[in-house]
């Protein structure tokens, strides 16, 4: 490549981990030249400096293979990482300690993307399947088990927020698609979650109405999140998980 003083290997990465995607946020103090170098170093660990030296023809070049990384949003409730299985928290069982963290975690998304995880995703400690059926996706194990209602189906580890600092640190290596999914099904379904706290006394019947087709819009939506919760359905009508309200049809 031009006047680079060594010659490199450079592999493009399947996906972008959290860690990596943390590291390339807040970078609006660097000149459009620094975020292209800062950016380059992230992805390949090659030294700043030594990036300084390349020809700027060639750094827009490695930039523009690493910026077709998928970044596409996924959500899938059961996952495998480092050799243990994470299932998603169902809202409707979360504590009031979860909430609040999750509420304060969320005022900075990006900078506290991990550690949203570790709340959203924990250690599956008992589960009611007689083994799991794995696909491969972004380098991590995906759970293909089909069944009515995946969340009735497994029990996580408890939530401790001691617990949640020590499980960021793996949450890092997670493929950030997994994870924007995982944060974007959460804030839906919250939303989704404190309208049906309503008592319908609290609603009129054309607010209940306009809720109803909301609900259907929104599920619709987070069905085709990277396949949603439509992977684990079994029959052609199933509905989303009844604790979370009103059944909703999928179709």
């Amino acid at each position: 490549m031009g006047n680079m003083k060594k010659n490199y290997k450079l592999e493009i990465p399947e996906y972008l981990s959290i860690d990596r995607y943390q590291r390339l946020q807040n970078l609006e103090h660097l000149s459009e030249l620094g975020k292209l170098i800062e950016a380059i170093h992230v992805f390949t660990g090659i030294d700043r400096d030594e990036l300084k030296t390349w020809d700027i023809t060639d750094l827009g070049r490695v930039a523009r293979d690493y910026s077709a990384i998928d970044t596409q949003e996924q959500f899938y409730p059961l996952i495998k990482l480092n050799d243990k299985t994470y299932g998603y928290a169902d809202i409707s069982t979360m504590s009031l300690g979860e909430f609040i963290d999750l509420e304060n975690l969320c005022k900075k998304p990006n900078v506290n993307l991990h550690e949203i995880m570790a709340v959203l995703y924990r250690e599956v400690k008992s589960h009611k399947f007689d083994n799991f059926i794995w696909n491969v996706k972004h380098n991590v194990q995906i759970s293909k088990n089909k069944v009515d209602n995946v969340f009735k189906w497994y029990k996580i580890k408890k939530y401790n927020s001691d617990d949640r600092v020590v499980d960021s640190n793996v949450m890092k290596e997670l493929p950030v698609p997994l994870a924007l999914g995982a944060l974007s099904f959460f804030l839906s379904t919250a939303s989704l979650h404190y309208l049906n706290s309503l008592t319908s006394l609290e609603r009129p019947v054309a607010e209940r109405t306009m809720m109803k087709i909301a609900k259907t819009t929104t599920m619709e939506a987070l069905t085709h999140i990277g396949g949603g919760l439509r992977q684990y359905i079994l029959f052609p009508r199933q509905i989303y998980s009844p604790s979370l309200g009103e059944t909703v049809s999928l179709n």
